[in-house]
């Protein structure tokens, strides 16, 4: 019997412990997220990381400047890792993965500091099973690094809100604030609201000092980018492909995908109503914490603001409001354990009940997300390549993928990638003419046409213009990526 008492106890103190439980949670995300780290291909945007993420230090801090949408700051340490580890699928996925394991180890860590440890736990729960950023923690792009750096710099500005003379948390604040405007241009709707939280403790000098101390220094240590980012917000200004909201139905559509589906937002709603019903009838109004109203400012000012601008600026889509989810699962699982602070078994029980719900509408990286087949359509490609063949890949910017699972000697050697393309006959194009004058002047005897999407779509009349001086022998659809068809001499 005192065996099994003293078990217990070991028990309750290492549960107690500052890093049982964060060690716990982030072995959770990484283990199960790296059984499925080489499910999908390495595909859309992320080839073109890979890809310029091994070049100089000094080519990729100029991207930006050239149009590349997103700061340098992933790519950066994407070259550095690269050196170690190589450009392989595991390899530069591992990255990713660790940024995103770190995340919920910081959400826990809020939660409970903050409020109490089933807010941390709630919070970190439905962070893990979010279907988005499962599918980002494992992408190679900067939205993992983003929702990390959004989440450390909310707890080190708690942190800084609580102890205002910490030097440390100072400085961490603004370390983890360089991160986020330098992982993505979207950071900045994280310091404007930094700024107006900050006017709850208006009355609190030294509060107010140390936040406008870590904002300023910010600002100061971002100048050098500033031209770049008004450039940017001026080229968007011109249109991008992404659609303006078709009606006031996508801003609760968009909360729907962030909790996994629309009926755990309705779940919440219920909660929210029977908890407000319990701080009214016990009259505990007054006890809510300003830390609760930083977290709803956090991620409702924001994710506000984004929508209301997209009709005129499209910005409103999953992966640029993943960094709001960060502040909207911790101010879920606090506003619970505030609502229920005299009743705290409705806390554990709200929460088993969110977490069940999102486990239910979890779809582990599901084909109709983002998905493309590019190493069985290359290989499909490879497999009818021979001498004399040409490949045209339509449109120009699927080369780099290509290149990585047709030759990955050809993707690592950057400085001299388009030359040994046209060596083999390998002709990313950008319309017709392109592909006539590769017709005339080399008059191949098979034509592999890789093209992304199915024909006879929007190609620019590539497809049509090789039925007629072809015969196609042979063609292979993979759904909702490329067709490969095989044109030869009639």
């Amino acid at each position: 019997m005192l065996q099994i008492m003293n078990l217990k106890s070991s028990l309750k103190e290492t549960l107690a412990s500052n890093w049982a439980i964060p060690l716990l949670l982030f072995s959770i995300g990484f283990l199960w997220k790296l059984f499925f780290i080489s499910h999908r291909d390495i595909c859309l945007d992320e080839p073109f990381t890979i890809f310029h993420a091994q070049q100089s230090i000094s080519h990729i801090l100029a991207l930006p400047a050239q149009g590349e949408p997103n700061p340098p700051l992933f790519m950066l340490l994407l070259h550095f890792w690269i050196k170690l580890f190589g450009i392989g699928v595991t390899a530069v996925r591992m990255l990713p993965l660790i940024f995103n394991s770190l995340t919920v180890v910081f959400i826990y860590l809020t939660g409970k500091r903050f409020f109490n440890f089933w807010a941390g736990l709630i919070a970190s729960g439905m962070f893990l099973l979010s279907n988005f950023h499962f599918f980002h923690g494992l992408e190679v792009r900067t939205y993992s690094l983003l929702s990390l750096v959004t989440a450390s710099s909310l707890y080190f500005y708690l942190r800084l809100i609580k102890e205002p003379g910490n030097v440390k948390m100072l400085i961490s604040l603004v370390l983890s604030n360089l991160a986020m405007v330098y992982s993505h241009y979207f950071g900045w709707f994280v310091i404007f609201m930094q700024f107006i939280a900050g006017l709850l403790y208006l009355k609190e000098k030294q509060v107010l000092k140390s936040l406008l101390i870590a904002l300023g220094i910010t600002f100061l240590a971002y100048l050098p980018f500033f031209l770049i980012l008004i450039r940017q917000f001026l080229k968007s200004g011109q249109g991008t492909w992404i659609e303006p909201p078709g009606s006031t139905t996508e801003y609760f559509y968009q909360l729907d995908l962030l909790l996994n589906h629309k009926e755990v937002l309705n779940a919440l709603v219920w909660i929210f109503a029977t908890g407000v019903g319990f701080m009214i009838y016990k009259k505990s109004w007054r006890a809510v914490p300003k830390e609760l109203l930083v977290l709803f400012v956090w991620w409702f000012i924001p994710y506000t603001i984004m929508f209301l601008v997209s009709f005129k600026m499209p910005v409103f889509i999953t992966r640029y409001l993943l960094f709001n989810s960060v502040g909207i699962y911790l101010f879920v699982a606090a506003a619970m354990a505030g609502l229920f602070n005299r009743h705290k078994i409705l806390v554990p029980l709200a929460g088993i009940v969110v977490i069940a719900l999102m486990a239910n509408r979890m779809r582990i990286l599901p084909d109709h997300f983002s998905f493309r087949e590019v190493k069985n359509a290359t290989g499909f490609a490879k497999t009818n390549y021979q001498a004399g063949s040409a490949i045209i890949i339509y449109p120009y910017w699927d080369n780099l993928g290509f290149a990585y699972y047709f030759d990955n000697s050809v993707f690592q050697d950057v400085a001299h990638f388009d030359s040994r393309l046209a060596e083999q006959q390998i002709y990313p194009v950008w319309g017709l003419g392109k592909v006539k004058s590769i017709v005339e002047e080399t008059s191949p005897q098979k034509i592999i046409y890789y093209l992304n999407g199915p024909p006879p779509g929007d190609d620019a009349g590539i497809f049509q213009y090789l039925s007629d001086q072809y015969k196609m022998a042979d063609s292979s659809f993979y759904p909702q990526s490329f067709t490969i068809a095989i044109f030869e001499r009639k």
